[in-house]
C-alpha cells in the first residue's frame, strides 16, 4: 500500500518552489528547441535532477496528470500519494 503524506512541510515547499521554477523552465525549454534539442517537461526534469513523475514534488499526480492523487484521510488532514519513482524527494533516485 503506498504512503500517505500530507501536504504540508517539505512537500508544499517543493510544491511552490516548482511554482516559481515555471518561468525558468519555460526559458531552458525555448532554448534547447530552439538548438534542436529535446525539450519537453520531462528533459527539463531529468535535466535539473528533478523527478517529472511527481513534478518535482513527492506526491503522485492524479492518473490525469491534473492534481495530485489523494488516498485517504488521517482526521480532518487528507493525505496523499508519496511519489513511488522518488521516494517522496522530488529528485531523480539512481540507482546504487
Amino acid at each position: 500500500m503506498p504512503r500517505g503524506v500530507s501536504f504540508t512541510g517539505e512537500y508544499l515547499s517543493r510544491y511552490l518552489a516548482g511554482q516559481k521554477r515555471w518561468n525558468e523552465a519555460r526559458g531552458w525549454r525555448a532554448k534547447e528547441a530552439e538548438a534542436g534539442r529535446p525539450s519537453t517537461y520531462r528533459d527539463y526534469c531529468h535535466a535539473h535532477g528533478l523527478c517529472s513523475a511527481c513534478a518535482a514534488t513527492g506526491i503522485s499526480l492524479n492518473d490525469n496528470g491534473s492534481g495530485f492523487k489523494a488516498i485517504g484521510w488521517n482526521g480532518n488532514l487528507l493525505l496523499y500519494e508519496e511519489c513511488d519513482a522518488c521516494g517522496g524527494t522530488g529528485r531523480i533516485i539512481t540507482p546504487s
